[in-house]
């Protein structure tokens, strides 16, 4: 998560030596913001009736097609890209940690569930930390330039405070750590495919087990929503929990888009 969060510090960064405004940078952020919204509340449910496996091997693939529009210098596949990595992201805040849930639960060590969780904390940590230095070492082992061409000024158009190169593909700089993470996510996801079993929700388990005795029935895909929509109402613990968490969030996107301005107005 903590990864996630640097990621978007670079995508800041690339959009900005793209030579887009900050009206549209912010145009992009929040089309992906929105994008996390709208599918995360219905795809981790989705992932319960469909398999957590597949859904973790999806975000792979989508997430790493969200790196590859980063080489466009075009606003509306960068735009694709945001809505892709928004719903990555909805994916990832979701369908790894239920599958660990449930892949314990199956093998009968519940116990052992915090301190999975805790090592994955802690491991996170280590790895954002990592991760930052390796990107931040790769942006700037050489520069922004297009593929098909080493001049770095470029016939840029205005559009709407923005800029449209007539280079459509760029690498180097600040997509290097974009680079970095494909092969990671390409990893992640043949590890997944070859090393994982696969496990559902309820409403595709235990569910499909009273059918199969004649009782119950099995609930939709959406079923796992109105479950947690109706937990949470009627739970007091688990509703300030949940608005606690979208303001830190909340406040940390906005030092995140605010970070790069604010570093640049310094210097």
């Amino acid at each position: 998560m903590h990864t996630y969060r640097s990621f978007l510090l670079l995508s800041y960064a690339l959009y900005d030596e793209y030579g887009y405004s900050q009206h549209l940078i912010a145009v992009l952020f929040v089309a992906g913001f929105g994008s996390s919204m709208v599918f995360g509340s219905f795809i981790g449910g989705m992932a319960d009736a469909c398999g957590r496996r597949k859904f973790v091997i999806l975000f792979a693939v989508i997430y790493a097609l969200s790196c590859v529009t980063k080489h466009f210098k075009n606003f509306h596949i960068l735009m694709l890209g945001r809505l892709l990595g928004g719903v990555a992201t909805s994916l990832l805040f979701s369908v790894f940690d239920s599958w660990l849930i449930r892949a314990h639960a199956d093998a009968g060590i519940k116990s052992y569930l915090s301190k999975s969780f805790s090592a994955a904390a802690y491991g996170n940590s280590l790895v954002a930390i990592g991760a930052g230095l390796v990107a931040n070492k790769a942006a700037n082992s050489n520069k922004l330039l297009p593929f098909f061409g080493t001049s770095e000024s470029n016939s840029d158009v205005a559009i709407d405070g923005g800029a449209e190169s007539e280079d459509l593909f760029y690498t180097g700089g600040y997509l290097n750590p974009f680079d970095i993470a494909l092969v990671a996510l390409i990893l992640c996801g043949c590890l997944a495919a070859t090393q994982w079993e696969e496990n559902y929700g309820d409403s595709k388990t235990d569910n499909k087990n009273e059918s199969n005795d004649g009782h119950g029935k099995e609930l939709p895909w959406y079923g796992a929503l109105k479950n947690a929509y109706t937990t949470t109402v009627r739970s007091r613990d688990i509703f300030l929990c949940g608005a606690v968490s979208s303001v830190f969030e909340g406040s940390m996107y906005i030092f995140v888009f605010m970070w790069t301005p604010a570093l640049k107005g310094l210097t």
